[in-house]
C-alpha cells in the first residue's frame, strides 16, 4: 500500500479517512487518515485476496477451454502463442467496457490456428458444443468471429467482484471505521465498468475517487515514494512480532515435558514467545520499543531470535502460526552471574523494516539486525 501514498494524499484535502484498494492480480485494501503535518496514519492493515483482473482472465479461459476442448486450447498455447496472446489482449481491453447497462453481445476474433485445433479433435465441431452447453441464445459464431452475450461476460466477473465487495464491506463495517469518507481506487482492474459500479454499490454514500490512467497509479507512486519516504508517519503490523525467551515454569499455563534447568540452576520453560507488539497494532514509524532487561545464557553462544505470528498472543515460538524472521547473534556471555549478564533489547519499525537492536551491559557492545518485514 506504500505504492500509493502520494495519490491518496493529493485526494485527502483534511483529516478525514480513505479506504485505499488496489486491483491488480489481487486487491488489496488499507484505511489511512491525513495528519495535521500532511502525513499519513494507517488506521487498518493492508488485507485482500486473489480477486484481481487475473482472476477474470483464468474465468474467461476456462470457459472458452469448456467451448473450444482443452486439446484445442493447448494446441493453440503451444503450437500458436501469438494467436493466444493476441485473444488475451483484445480480451484485457474488452473487459474494461463491460458494464451492467451492456447489453450487445461482445465479440473476440477466433484466429484460424484455434478452428483448426478444433476441428482436428473428434470433441465435435462449435455448433455442436453451444447447444451441448445450452448457449445457443448466448453464443454465435459468425465466421472468424466469436460473439458472447453480456450476461455470460458478466459471469466471468461475478466471483472477483463479490470476493472484493464482500472484503470491503467487512472493514468499513467495523466500528473503527465509521468516519471513513473517501475510497480510492487504483490498478488496471479498477478501469473496469463492473468493478467501479459494485464498489460505489457497497460503500455507500461514500466518496468514490479512481484517477485517470488508474493502473500506472501504482508504478507512479512507487517512484514518488522512493523519493519521500516519511510520508507515512505509522503504520498497522501485519503481524504479531515477539522473540524467544526462557520463562519461570507456571504449572498452571506450561506442560511439564517443557520444564527444564537453565545454567543458573532454575526451572525454566524455553522457547516462549515473547510479544513485542501485536498484530493491526498502529506503530509510529522509527520509535523504537524496549523490552524488559533479560540476562544472557551463561554457557555456550546465545542468539536472539525473532518470531512473526498470525496470532494475538502465541505462547510458545513452535505454535503453528509463529515463522522466524531473523535472529542475532549475541556471542559468549561476558559473566558468570545473571546480573553480570544482563542485556537490552530495543524494535524499531521502519516503513517495511524491523531494526533489532541488543546491548551487553557489561560490555558496552551493540549488536544491531535489520530485518524486511514485507
Amino acid at each position: 500500500m506504500t505504492y500509493i501514498m502520494q495519490l491518496t494524499m493529493s485526494v485527502l484535502k483534511s483529516t478525514t479517512t480513505s479506504v485505499v484498494a488496489i486491483s491488480g492480480g489481487t486487491v488489496d485494501v488499507s484505511v489511512h487518515e491525513k495528519n495535521l503535518d500532511g502525513t499519513l496514519k494507517e488506521l487498518h492493515r493492508a488485507s485482500g485476496g486473489p480477486w484481481g483482473g487475473t482472476c477474470v482472465d483464468n474465468n474467461f479461459i476456462s470457459w472458452l477451454t469448456k467451448l473450444c476442448g482443452v486439446k484445442a486450447m493447448e494446441k493453440l498455447k503451444r503450437g500458436a502463442m501469438d494467436d493466444y496472446l493476441d485473444l488475451l489482449r483484445e480480451f484485457e481491453n474488452k473487459k474494461r467496457t463491460i458494464s451492467l447497462e451492456t447489453s450487445r453481445f461482445i465479440t473476440f476474433k477466433m484466429s484460424a490456428a484455434l478452428k483448426d485445433f478444433i476441428e482436428e479433435n473428434d470433441d465435435g465441431d462449435l455448433t455442436s458444443k453451444i447447444d451441448e452447453m445450452n448457449l445457443k441464445d448466448d453464443v454465435k459464431i459468425q465466421r472468424d468471429k466469436l460473439r458472447v452475450s453480456a450476461d455470460v461476460a458478466r459471469g466471468w466477473f461475478k466471483e472477483p467482484i463479490d470476493s472484493t465487495t464482500e472484503h470491503i464491506n467487512a472493514i468499513l463495517s467495523e466500528p473503527e471505521m465509521t468516519d471513513v469518507s473517501t475510497v480510492l481506487l487504483v490498478g488496471g482492474f479498477a478501469e473496469c465498468h463492473l468493478v467501479q459500479e459494485a464498489i460505489k454499490n457497497v460503500v455507500g454514500n461514500r466518496t468514490v475517487f479512481i484517477p485517470e490512467e488508474a493502473g500506472l497509479a501504482v508504478l507512479n507512486g512507487a517512484v514518488t515514494f522512493g523519493h519521500q519516504p516519511r510520508i507515512v508517519a505509522s503504520r498497522c503490523v501485519r503481524y504479531t512480532y515477539g522473540y524467544k525467551k526462557k520463562a519461570p515454569f507456571d504449572e498452571s499455563k506450561h506442560p511439564h515435558e517443557k520444564m527444564e534447568v537453565d545454567s543458573y540452576g532454575k526451572q525454566v520453560v524455553k522457547g516462549c514467545f515473547k510479544k513485542i507488539v501485536e498484530i493491526g497494532t498502529s506503530v509510529e514509524v522509527g520509535k523504537t520499543i524496549n523490552t524488559p532487561r533479560s540476562s544472557m545464557g551463561k554457557h555456550g553462544r546465545s542468539y536472539f531470535k525473532i518470531y512473526a505470528s498470525t496470532e494475538r498472543d502465541p505462547l510458545f515460538v513452535t505454535d503453528p502460526s509463529c515463522r522466524l524472521v531473523g535472529r542475532l547473534k549475541l556471542g559468549h556471555a561476558p559473566g558468570e552471574t545473571k546480573e553480570e549478564n544482563k542485556i537490552e533489547k530495543y524494535f524499531t519499525f521502519g516503513d517495511t523494516e524491523l531494526m533489532v537492536s541488543v546491548k551487553i551491559l557489561k560490555t558496552g557492545q551493540v549488536l544491531t539486525k535489520v530485518l524486511d518485514c514485507l
